[in-house]
C-alpha cells in the first residue's frame, strides 16, 4: 500500500483531543515504531516477511587498498559511491537478506561484518569467494573484498542489496534513480500486523516521541 494510506489510517485512529500532527511527524512515528516491532519480532528468530523487504542497487568502484589498511594487500577493494541507507539491526547484525551482482543476478556474494572481512577468503576453499561488508564504525559505505586475480572484478559495477531498512524512504533514489516519486505515493513496506502495532504504540507512547522529536528539531536549529 502507498504511504499515504498508512498516514490516513493512523490519523483516523487518533483521539479527537490529540494535537494536530503533521504528515511528516506521522511518517517519523511510523518509521520509529515499525523499527521497534521488527527488532523485537525478528530477535526471536522468526522468518522474514517479504513484504518488509526492499531492494536497492548501488554503484561501486575500485579504491586503493591502502584506504582499507586492515585488509591484506593481496586483495582488491571496491567501495560504494554513496553510503548505504541505515538498515535495521538485530542481535548485532544487519537485516540484509540477499546481496548480489546487480548485472548478474545469479551471482550472490557473502555478506560479512567488518571484523569478519579481515580474514574472509583466507581458507583453502573460499579464496575465490567475494565478500561484502559495511563499515558502520566509520562511514556506512559498502566495501567489496576479492582477490586481485579474480576474473569477476571487471563485471562488478553495481551491487543489488535486499534488506529491511529503518526509513524506507531513504531507498527511493536507489530504486528509481532520477525518476520522481512522491513520498506519499511510495509503496511503503508494511504488514497489517505491524500497522496495528503502530496504531496502538502511538496511542500509548506517541506524545512522548513527538515531544522528544520536537525538542531535537529545536536543538538542531540553534
Amino acid at each position: 500500500m502507498e504511504l499515504s494510506y498508512y498516514i490516513s489510517e493512523i490519523r483516523q485512529s487518533l483521539p479527537k483531543d490529540w494535537p494536530d500532527i503533521s504528515a511528516r511527524m506521522i511518517i517519523r512515528l511510523i518509521n520509529e515504531f515499525r523499527t521497534v516491532y521488527i527488532k523485537n519480532h525478528y530477535n526471536q528468530n522468526r522468518s522474514f516477511d517479504r513484504g518488509l523487504m526492499q531492494t536497492i542497487n548501488i554503484a561501486v568502484g575500485p579504491v586503493s587498498q591502502s584506504t582499507i589498511s586492515y585488509i591484506n594487500s593481496s586483495n582488491r577493494i571496491l567501495k560504494s559511491y554513496q553510503p548505504i541507507p541505515r538498515l535495521i539491526k538485530i542481535s548485532h547484525r544487519d537485516l540484509i537478506t540477499n546481496i548480489r551482482n546487480a548485472n548478474i543476478l545469479s551471482e550472490e556474494y557473502n555478506y560479512v561484518t567488518k571484523d569478519e572481512a579481515i580474514y574472509a577468503g583466507s581458507g583453502k576453499v573460499n579464496t575465490k569467494d567475494i565478500f561484502v561488508f559495511i563499515d558502520h564504525e566509520t562511514d556506512d559505505y559498502l566495501y567489496i573484498k576479492l582477490k586481485k586475480e579474480n576474473p569477476k572484478l571487471a563485471l562488478l559495477t553495481h551491487i543489488s542489496i535486499q534488506g529491511i531498512f529503518e526509513n524506507p524512504l531513504d531507498c527511493k533514489t536507489l530504486q528509481f534513480g532520477d525518476e520522481y516519486v512522491d513520498d506519499f505515493d511510495y509503496e511503503y513496506p508494511m504488514t497489517d500486523t505491524i500497522c496495528g502495532y503502530i496504531k496502538s504504540s502511538i496511542l500509548q507512547d506517541g506524545l512522548r516521541v513527538i515531544q522528544s522529536n520536537e525538542l531535537d528539531d529545536k536543538e538542531k536549529k540553534v
